[in-house]
């Protein structure tokens, strides 16, 4: 599977978004089944992704905005178009200074 999870010692959850968005990639679908099973646990969310699918990139956003832990993006690379907007869904958002965001206009 291309989305990796790992549960913390603290019981938290750290997701690693390190592929494409959807279809070949990280699905919506695959995102959902693995954040509910971390029932309102926080979450930090790991990227380096080029983006991909609006469809499966807005539903993880809005996924990501409802669940009721909190969630912290680390821009590890990239995060680019889609994964960018992902990227937003997070209450904090933490980038090195080589790392990059890209929304399109």
């Amino acid at each position: 599977m291309p989305i990796k999870f790992k549960a913390e010692a603290s019981g938290d959850l750290e997701i690693e978004l390190y592929d494409v968005i959807g279809f070949w990639g990280t699905t919506a679908k695959d995102f959902s089944a693995r954040l509910k099973a971390a029932k309102g646990k926080n979450v930090t969310l790991y990227i380096n992704s080029p983006g991909g699918s609006i469809t499966d990139g807005t539903a993880i956003y809005n996924l990501l905005k409802q669940h009721n832990g909190k969630v912290t993006a680390h821009v590890d690379g990239m995060a680019a178009s889609m994964a960018g907007v992902i990227a937003m869904a997070a209450s904090h958002i933490i980038m090195p200074e080589n790392s990059l965001i890209m929304i399109h206009n």
